[in-house]
C-alpha cells in the first residue's frame, strides 16, 4: 500500500512538474512610446513585439503603449528602474539627466551624412558606444534606429545666421540643444512637448525643431508657414531598459530582444530615409514653403561647441573617425 501510494504521489508531482512547465506564465513588458499611434516609433514598437514573441515561442510577450498614455517621456524614464514600465522607445539624448555621455545624441553636425551615421551605429563603435552610454546610466540600450534628421518649423522666414538671430525657439530641456542655439544666434526657450502647438500659435515661440515625422504628425503645419532644411542633429533612437532588469532576465530572453531590437532598427533606419522625402511632400502639399539653407556657415558656428562638453571629446572623435 505505502509502495503503491509512493507510486501515485510521484506520478501526481512529474505530472504538476510537466504542467507548470508547459503553462508557465510568459515574462510580460511593458513599452512606452509618447508618440501616437501609427507613428514610425509605434510602427517600431509594434515590430518589435511580434519578433520577440515570435523568437521566444511565446515566453516573452510584449505590450506597447503608444501615445503618452503611461506618461511623457521623463515620466517613463523614471518608471524603468521602479519597473513602472519595462520598455521605453526614445532617442539616447532623453538620458542624459543619467549620463554625461548622452548629450553627443543631439551634438549638432556630428555627422558628414546618413552613410556616416549608418556606419557609426551598425559598427563596432556604435555597439561599444550603446554599452559605454547605457551603462554609465543603469540602462540598457538597444536597437540604434536612424528617427530622421532634424528640421526648423518657423513663422519667419531663415536663410543665413544673420537671419537666425533672435529668432525664438522651443528646444528640449536639455543643454546641448539650448546651447546649440545660443550659439547660433538664436533665443532657445524650453517649453514641454504638449505645450509647443499652443506656444506657437500664440507666439510665445516663434519656432520649434524636430524630426519631420514628429513634426507632421503634431501638425506643426497648420501655425508654421516654413520648413527649414536645417538637419541640424540626426536623431538616434533606441530601446531603453533598466540595466538591472534586463540583466535579470533569462539568458534566451535577453538575446531574443537584442537580435529582434537590431533587426528593427535597421528597418526603421531605411523606413525613416525613405519616408523624410514623403514628408516633405506631406509638408508642400500643406502650402508650407521648404527652404533651403546653406549649412556651413551653421556647421562652423557650432564647432566650438565640445569645448563645454569636454566629456564628450572622445566619443565625438571616435564617431568622427569612423569612415
Amino acid at each position: 500500500m505505502l509502495k503503491k501510494f509512493g507510486f501515485v504521489l510521484s506520478f501526481a508531482l512529474v505530472l504538476v512538474f510537466v504542467a507548470s512547465s508547459a503553462w508557465a506564465a510568459p515574462i510580460v513588458m511593458r513599452l512606452a512610446n509618447v508618440t501616437p499611434s501609427g507613428d514610425p516609433r509605434d510602427v517600431a514598437s509594434l515590430k518589435l513585439a511580434e519578433l520577440v514573441e515570435k523568437k521566444t515561442n511565446g515566453a516573452a510577450k510584449i505590450e506597447v503603449f503608444s501615445g503618452g498614455t503611461l506618461g511623457d517621456w521623463r515620466v517613463t524614464i523614471e518608471g524603468l528602474k521602479p519597473g513602472i514600465v519595462n520598455i521605453v522607445i526614445e532617442s539616447v539624448g532623453t538620458i542624459e539627466p543619467y549620463t554625461k555621455f548622452a548629450a553627443v545624441d543631439p551634438y549638432p553636425y556630428l555627422y558628414r551624412d546618413i552613410e556616416h551615421f549608418k556606419k557609426v551605429w551598425y559598427g563596432e563603435t556604435g555597439l561599444a558606444l550603446l554599452d559605454k552610454i547605457g551603462s554609465d546610466g543603469g540602462f540598457k540600450l538597444l536597437g540604434a534606429q536612424y528617427r530622421g534628421a532634424r528640421y526648423v518649423t518657423s513663422k519667419k522666414k531663415f536663410t543665413s545666421l544673420e537671419e537666425l538671430k533672435g529668432l525664438k525657439i522651443r528646444a528640449p530641456q536639455l543643454k546641448m540643444y539650448l546651447t546649440t542655439w545660443e550659439l547660433l544666434g538664436a533665443a532657445p526657450t524650453p517649453m514641454a512637448a504638449t505645450e509647443i502647438y499652443t506656444g506657437l500659435q500664440q507666439g510665445t515661440v516663434d519656432a520649434q525643431e524636430n524630426p519631420l515625422d514628429y513634426n507632421y504628425s503634431n501638425a506643426f503645419y497648420e501655425v508654421c508657414p516654413f520648413l527649414i532644411e536645417t538637419r541640424h542633429v540626426f536623431s538616434n533612437d533606441v530601446f531603453i531598459f533598466d540595466l538591472a532588469y534586463f540583466n535579470g532576465l533569462p539568458k534566451e530572453i535577453q538575446d531574443a530582444l537584442i537580435e529582434a531590437a537590431n533587426e528593427v532598427g535597421a528597418w526603421r533606419t531605411n523606413y525613416s530615409i525613405e519616408q523624410e522625402a514623403e514628408y516633405v511632400k506631406k509638408f508642400q502639399e500643406k502650402g508650407v514653403e521648404v527652404v533651403p539653407i546653406d549649412t556651413a556657415p551653421l556647421r562652423e558656428r557650432v564647432k566650438g561647441i565640445i569645448e563645454s562638453f569636454p566629456d564628450l571629446k572622445e566619443i565625438v572623435a571616435e564617431i568622427q573617425a569612423v569612415n
